[in-house]
Formats: C-alpha cells, sequence, structure tokens
C-alpha cells in the first residue's frame, strides 16, 4: 500500500488535550498544509503516512501550543521601568508607547515573539492602542509567523490620572473627542474584515476598548455590537486598580464590571483583563454573561499588587486564559506562580494548599484559553484538523524520568529549557536555540537601541532613578 505523504511528523508522548485530556504514550501527530491530519500511536501513523522531517523522539512530550491571552508588545521596553512608579499607566507605560515609531513598534513584536517561541507559546493576544502602530506590528507578525489574536482601538476621549477621583468635583474634564468613537469603530471592522475573527489566517482581529476611563459609552456599546456581529472577542481591561474602581464610582455611581452591564457589553465575547479587584456582585455578573477572564499571575504581583479571586470566578463557572502581560514572558513562569499564588491565597493550610490542580492549569494555558480567545476551533489541542500548532519538549532529563503524574511533573518541574521546538502551522519557529524567522542578532542591536531610547523617554517622568543595579 502506498503510503500518504505528510509536511512534518513530531514523535513522543501527546498531550493531546482534548475532551477527554487523552495521552498518547508513545504517538504521533502529522500535519499538511498547517492543519494536523492524524494523531494516534506511532505504529498505527507510520503504517498510514511517510514524512521525510520528524521532530522528536521516544522522550519527547509533545503538546499543543501555549496560548498568552494578554499582551501589549509595544511595552516591552518599558516593563522593568515601572517598580515604585504609580500610576504607572500615565507616567510610564503610555508616554514610552507613544514615543515609538512604527519601525520601533515592529522591534517589539520580534522581540516579544522571540521570547514566546523560546517558551512554547505559539498564540498571543496583542492589544494595540496606536492606529499608527498598526500595519507594522501586522507586518512584524506575518514575518514572525507567530500565531495572535489582535485586538485594535484607539481612545476616544481625554482624561487626566488624579490620586482620588472621588474628591473631584468637576468632571467636565472626562469628555469624549466629538465624532472620535464612530471613526475608530469604522476602523476596527475594517481590521476585521481583514482579518476576519473566525479566519483561518495567522492573525485573527479583536476589539479593544481597553478601559472606562479612556473610552466613551458610543464606542463601548459600538464595539460590543462589533464583536457580535463579527464573532470576535471584546477585550477590556476591567476592575485592575483603585484608581479605576474611585474613578467608576465618582463618575458612574457604579463599580467598573456593574458599568459594563450597564453599557450592556458582558457576553460570551467580553475578555475581562486582570479584574482582580471585582467585588462577588460583579463576578456574577461576569459569569451570568458567560464572560471569559484573561489572568496574569506575574503581572498581578509585580504591579497590580493584588490577586484575583479565581475561586470564586471558576466556582462561578468563568472561564480562565492565562497570559504574560510582558512580565516574565514565559508560560511555564506564569503557570507556576498561579499555582503558588493562589495556592498561598486561597488554599487552607494543612489540607489544601493546592488550591489549582496542575491539570487546571495548563488547560488555563491551552485549551481553556483558546475558549476564551473564541479560537478553540482552531488551536489550544491536538485533534484532526486543527491547526499544527505544537511545541515538542525534551523529557529525558534527570528531573522528568520518574514521571508519576504528567501534568503535576509538566508544572512544578519543566520549564521553558525543555522546550526544543515549537511549531505554528507546521512550520518549525524555533528549534535549538535558533529562529528561522527571526534576525537574532539584528534583533538584540535594535532591542538594546530601543531600550535606551524608551529609557530617555521617560526619564524625566520618573518619582526617582532607578537602581544601580
Amino acid at each position: 500500500m502506498e503510503l500518504e505523504s505528510v509536511d512534518l511528523a513530531v514523535r513522543g508522548r501527546i498531550v493531546t488535550m482534548d475532551k477527554d485530556r487523552t495521552v498518547i504514550d508513545d504517538g504521533m501527530a502529522v500535519s499538511r498544509a498547517g492543519r494536523i491530519l492524524a494523531v494516534g500511536p506511532r505504529q498505527e501513523i507510520v503504517s498510514r503516512f511517510r514524512c521525510d522531517q520528524v521532530v522528536g523522539d521516544a522522550h519527547s512530550i509533545i503538546m499543543p501550543g501555549f496560548i498568552d491571552a494578554h499582551t501589549h508588545c509595544t511595552q516591552c521596553f518599558v516593563r522593568s521601568l515601572t517598580s515604585g512608579e504609580l500610576p504607572m499607566i500615565p507616567r510610564i507605560y503610555s508616554p514610552a508607547q507613544r514615543s515609538l515609531n512604527p519601525e520601533q513598534a515592529a522591534t517589539t513584536v520580534r522581540l516579544i515573539a522571540a521570547q514566546l517561541l523560546r517558551s512554547g507559546i505559539t498564540t498571543m493576544c496583542e492589544g494595540t492602542l496606536n492606529p499608527a502602530h498598526e500595519p507594522a506590528i501586522v507586518e512584524a507578525i506575518e514575518e514572525t509567523g507567530i500565531r495572535c489574536v489582535m485586538a485594535r482601538g484607539a481612545a476616544d476621549q481625554d482624561f487626566h490620572h488624579a490620586a482620588l477621583y472621588s474628591q473631584i468635583a468637576d468632571r467636565s474634564w472626562y469628555k469624549a473627542r466629538e465624532g472620535q468613537a464612530e471613526k475608530e469603530l469604522i476602523a476596527t471592522e475594517a481590521f476585521l474584515k481583514r482579518h476576519p475573527a473566525r479566519g483561518d489566517g495567522l492573525i485573527r482581529g479583536a476589539v479593544n476598548v481597553s478601559a472606562l476611563m479612556n473610552f466613551s459609552e458610543t464606542y463601548f456599546k459600538g464595539g460590543a455590537e462589533l464583536a457580535r456581529r463579527h464573532d470576535a472577542t471584546i477585550q477590556v481591561h476591567i476592575g485592575r486598580d483603585r484608581e479605576e474602581v474611585e474613578f467608576c464610582l465618582a463618575t458612574f455611581g457604579r463599580r467598573p464590571v456593574e458599568q459594563l452591564a450597564e453599557f450592556g457589553v458582558i457576553d460570551e465575547h467580553l475578555v475581562a483583563v486582570h479584574a482582580v479587584l471585582a467585588s462577588e456582585k460583579e463576578i456574577e455578573l461576569l459569569a451570568r454573561g458567560k464572560a471569559g477572564l484573561a489572568h496574569s499571575p506575574v503581572e498581578c504581583v509585580a504591579n497590580l499588587n493584588a490577586i484575583p479571586n479565581l475561586p470564586r470566578f471558576r466556582a462561578s463557572g468563568i472561564r480562565v486564559a492565562l497570559g504574560c502581560d510582558n512580565q516574565a514572558n514565559d508560560i511555564f513562569v506564569n503557570m507556576r506562580a498561579a499555582w503558588l499564588i493562589h495556592g498561598a491565597k486561597w488554599g487552607v493550610s494543612g489540607y489544601d494548599a493546592e488550591f489549582l490542580s496542575a491539570g487546571e492549569i495548563i488547560d488555563m494555558a491551552t485549551i481553556e484559553a483558546a475558549s476564551v480567545l473564541r479560537c478553540d476551533d482552531l488551536i489550544g489541542s491536538l485533534e484532526v484538523g486543527k491547526a499544527a500548532d505544537m511545541v515538542v519538549l525534551d523529557g529525558s532529563g534527570p528531573h522528568m524520568m520518574a514521571s508519576q503524574h504528567l501534568s503535576s511533573e509538566l508544572l512544578r518541574y519543566a520549564s521553558r529549557a525543555e522546550v526544543k521546538t515549537t511549531i505554528v502551522a507546521g512550520k518549525i519557529l524555533y528549534s535549538d536555540g535558533a529562529f528561522p524567522t527571526i534576525d537574532i542578532e539584528r534583533l538584540r542591536e535594535e532591542a538594546m537601541a530601543g531600550a535606551r531610547f524608551v529609557s530617555d523617554a521617560v526619564a524625566d517622568r520618573r518619582y526617582r532613578p532607578l537602581p544601580a543595579w
């Protein structure tokens, strides 16, 4: 019998992340034209298919590509400058992002892509707010080959941060720029038509309505309607910090999630980002609307100084996706951080120290993240017909030899050091230190120059200089 030809075969212990969480001990997955053609026991696969390129071996662990459910590429040059700089968004992040030209924005994408691919992440969810950067960001994503849910938007109203909004009587400064919402919504819909939210391309479009302080009621309502019409996600930072809560109570008389409900934004298309200060009522509102949560555990500790009530979120049936948010662009670090901080925060000493099981956390970095981003038709599991997005882990190290419970072993002991090969749409984008689509030496020079540029751009906005090291 003549064997069927395929583009790529991947061998190892296959962690499918299908609905039964099937693991095939000596398995193989094959792909053609960027899609998974077959997954099964190795002997069965080799009897059916012929492939000149085989990745992995008997000691490999094959997983669906991990998903970073929340990031902002253009913040990568400034992420280490925010310590002690509250409020950090107006002081550091926003001016740093505004200072970048399109070429520098493209560099940030290549830099983030290299970091994510090295960690086994094959899909990122990028939130962009500067239309001037969009073409360069799109080009850089396509150049690197990483998959992306790209949430597009641009603020339509002026906003001035203050320490305590409850003490401000005059709200005249909080107002939308006339006609801006309508203009940006038209641009966002055009973007969604170029990059369909349910399309097969590397980029799936989404709607970015970043925060209640920067976007008007018109924009929120229009953005929600766009998301429903195009079956896209709408990304909203919500319940992020005390500043936002105070602003909402003073301006609307409601807490942030309550105001989203008033705008009619909460449904299965909403990705609520962070929500670290969400109240019981707000969690119930998100659950009732079947919204998803993008949770960035390292960001919670590094900058937000708060940890969301994840037990309540999950008990309410809210789907959770892990995101790096440009803090430690390493999914293993973020998975382990989730395990540790929520165990310490919500576990009962001596009885329930492991509040989140290893399997649940890996779900949040793969198939559950794909569901939150409305991409589980394409990614998140290794199943026939889905995109050939895979990561090959080295399972031969001594710390991985005595495996008794695979998900626990992966969570506790694996790291990006185990990532041997990262594959997107059947193409190898990282392998043993090499990035076929990224010029690393050129990137190093551009990244160093970009970091110096941004440091200078925000130097006069800092409370105090950084220590020597």
